[in-house]
């Protein structure tokens, strides 16, 4: 993309951004019950800028955007100004002589770039917090000690430009608290790759690759406007859905929009030159270094099964010489094909979903770090490929160097990879403007690869994957992780208004997720995550209606495995007949049996006692009981939940886990896995699982979705490594 089209591309998606979303703010305001302009005796956020003459500059913003007397009405918000300094010193940047030559409309843009619809106070900010202003675009926090002020107090900084100042912070008013920043925050509107082109100056080599490959210009969609028609179809609200117990009664939001995004894993300039210096170095011309990055990917996928895997060997449909895509292909000449191998070197650096800072990437609610790692499993760009995100706690990995931080690709070393740990490419996140609208990237200190050593290694182990990350449209829509997860079930749930935090329970319309063919007469509800649900990482999607869905599975190298489902048994489930590639897998599921019930035969010690009395005294079985029982359930096609989950939290400002306040999956007789079939996954092959609602109750026969496990036949099968309890 040359730069006019790119300037072009910039200045037009702020006008359309700008455009549509003009009526956003005024709707905040007009929907407000009149009450909410009452006079109050105490200071508002109006007040607190019309009495401190430090943000003059930012009252006038106010101002001219005619929102003084919403910044006076009723509410519960964070105002984040800029101080006259940080007001000045964006004017120079965009050239405006005053304040007064800022346009009205991006007056209300900026205002609403500092306003946060919820109450956050810095004392309750974990190192990294993601919120959405009311622009509804992310505002990244970052309190980790890396930034201190002139009084060596930590910084709290905002999207890597403008500081909380701590003599000034958590100044409470009437209608919420306000936080004085050091610069003006500026929403980022820019689409496509217009990020990367203005960001690029540490990663020439893979922007360079980027832009020959063409995957610059995939990156450029981001809303799809057919939605906004035919979503009007469905009702903005369905009220009144009752899931799990009687008295749980929520109301269901439509998502207001079908958005598109991507994640790029970028390997800076640096560390070519410091890992690969036998390949790469600052003095060769930039076709060098191309044809340097080139040869390594032919190395990474130029194996045997890379072939299967990718179809690189079969024929290329109608080619008179019947040559195959690798013999076609596989040169400098073709690096637009997206069967080139630089062209799938660098689509498996680009994940499917748009993740805007490290606050949301991995799911860490309900996992017990002291026996595994947060783990994810996503989708990439690279068809039939997946990429593993992990968030690397020394106590599962001593080796790790970075503790508690983020990993792609890694493994711990283990009987299933013989021993031999990979430690995979380290994550972290770019000084500069990492996210817009649709794209973000960061930084990892490797290449990464579907190549053996992961697909042999890596995934040679049990691959646990949570439902809300099968789809990339729950993550781009901002449904997966929403709102505050410590904010436990309330009559809040059943109303239009939502949650802390933008958390709302949403219903997905018929084909609004790619590869999920789902009937008319199910509703496909998305349950907001809270800690204490019988469900593991704290969220879950259920189904509900008379319902038959039909959905990709995720990709795995090829291979036997055992498919098993992991659910929460309760009363008001439902019974389903499961199918894989469309063909019956044994009995219907029942899910409204528990842990106790013949059929499955396990052990417990009531809904969620100890078990076992060699790990707390309250426990009733020896270790070698429980492992009989375990046997027993494997041969009725039952495990019990994991002993790496837990229900419930230790306190509301972080995941933690501990004894007393919660409860091991493995020890709640509601958690269970029941074994679907073994499959046999071809290469180059999609594979579908199908689940039909075989019950019609008088109650809602509900079918809960909650995560997928795929485990290698020589891992769990007869003769197999064996399988630990986790």
């Amino acid at each position: 993309m040359n730069k006019y089209w790119a300037k072009t591309l910039k200045i037009t998606c702020i006008v359309l951004f700008l455009t549509t979303g003009a009526n956003l703010f005024s709707s905040c305001n007009d929907d407000l019950p009149a009450d909410s302009y009452y006079t109050f005796t105490g200071e508002m956020m109006s007040d607190f800028l019309q009495t401190r003459e430090d943000f003059s500059l930012f009252r006038r913003i106010v101002e001219r955007a005619g929102k003084m007397d919403f910044l006076g009405s009723r509410g519960a918000r964070t105002l984040f100004p800029p101080v006259n300094s940080g007001v000045e010193v964006f004017l120079k940047e965009h050239g405006y002589a005053s304040v007064e030559d800022i346009p009205a409309s991006y007056c209300d843009t900026l205002l609403r770039a500092c306003l946060v619809e919820r109450i956050i106070y810095t004392y309750d900010l974990p190192q990294t917090q993601q919120e959405n202003n009311q622009l509804d675009l992310p505002l990244i926090i970052q309190t980790d000690g890396d930034t201190v002020d002139a009084d060596h107090m930590t910084l709290s900084i905002i999207n890597r430009r403008a500081a909380i100042i701590n003599k000034l912070k958590n100044d409470s008013v009437e209608n919420g608290v306000v936080h004085p920043v050091d610069q003006m925050l500026v929403p980022n509107t820019s689409l496509g790759a217009t990020l990367l082109d203005e960001n690029h100056s540490e990663f020439t080599i893979f922007y360079e690759a980027l832009r020959r490959t063409g995957l610059l210009d995939s990156l450029a969609r981001y809303r799809d406007e057919d939605y906004e028609t035919w979503k009007e179809n469905y009702p903005k609200f369905r009220p009144n859905i009752v899931c799990g117990h009687d008295t749980d009664i929520f109301t269901a939001k439509r998502p207001d929009h079908r958005y598109s995004g991507f994640t790029l894993l970028i390997v800076p300039d640096q560390v070519f030159y410091e890992k690969y210096g036998d390949r790469f170095n600052k003095n060769m011309t930039m076709d060098e270094k191309i044809d340097a990055l080139y040869k390594l990917a032919e190395e990474k996928y130029g194996d045997t099964q890379s072939s299967s895997i990718f179809g690189l060997n079969k024929v290329v449909p109608n080619n008179a010489e019947g040559k195959t895509y690798k013999q076609l292909f596989w040169n400098r000449n073709s690096l637009t094909h997206s069967r080139n191998p630089l062209n799938m070197l660098l689509s498996y650096h680009i994940l499917d979903r748009l993740f805007e800072s490290t606050a949301k990437l991995v799911n860490c609610w309900g996992v017990y770090t002291k026996y595994a790692n947060p783990t994810e499993w996503i989708s990439t760009l690279l068809d039939f490929s997946t990429i593993k995100l992990e968030k690397v706690y020394s106590a599962v990995d001593p080796a790790v160097e970075y503790p508690t931080e983020y990993y792609i690709n890694h493994s711990v070393a283990s009987i299933y990879n013989s021993g031999q740990r990979v430690r995979g490419a380290h994550l972290t996140t770019p000084n500069n403007d990492n996210f817009s609208l649709n794209v973000s990237y960061f930084y990892i200190d490797d290449i990464v690869a579907y190549d053996e050593a992961m697909r042999s290694n890596v995934m040679n182990t049990r691959i646990r994957i949570d439902f809300y990350t099968v789809w990339p449209e729950l993550t781009n829509n901002k449904i997966r992780l929403c709102g505050n997860p410590t904010q436990p079930y309330g009559s809040y749930d059943n109303t239009e208004n939502g949650t802390e935090g933008g958390g709302y329970n949403y219903y997905l319309p018929t084909n609004y997720i790619k590869n999920l063919k789902i009937n008319e007469n199910a509703i496909f509800f998305a349950q907001r995550p809270k800690i204490g649900m019988t469900s593991a990482f704290d969220d879950c999607v259920s189904i509900l209606g008379t319902y038959d869905l039909t959905f990709r599975l995720p990709n795995v190298p090829p291979g036997s495995y055992e498919l098993r489902l992991g659910y929460g048994a309760m009363d008001d489930r439902g019974i389903v007949q499961m199918y894989v590639d469309n063909m019956p897998q044994g009995l219907p599921l029942d899910m409204r049996v528990n842990g106790e019930d013949p059929i499955i035969g396990g052990l417990y010690n009531g809904w969620n006692g100890w078990r076992n009395s060699e790990e707390n005294s309250n426990g009733i079985y020896t270790s070698e009981e429980l492992e009989e029982n375990a046997r027993t359930m494997k041969n009725n096609g039952y495990y019990s939940g994991p002993k790496s989950l837990y229900s419930g939290n230790d306190g509301t400002d972080a995941p933690r886990y501990s004894a007393s306040k919660c409860t091991i999956l493995y020890n709640l007789r509601a958690t269970l896995r029941r074994k679907i079939c073994n499959v046999q996954i071809q290469a180059n092959t999609y594979h579908t699982m199908r689940i039909r609602s075989v019950f019609t109750p008088t109650g809602r026969g509900v079918f809960h979705l909650d995560y997928i496990e795929l485990v290698p036949i020589e891992i769990c099968g007869p003769g197999g490594f064996g399988e630990d309890q986790y």
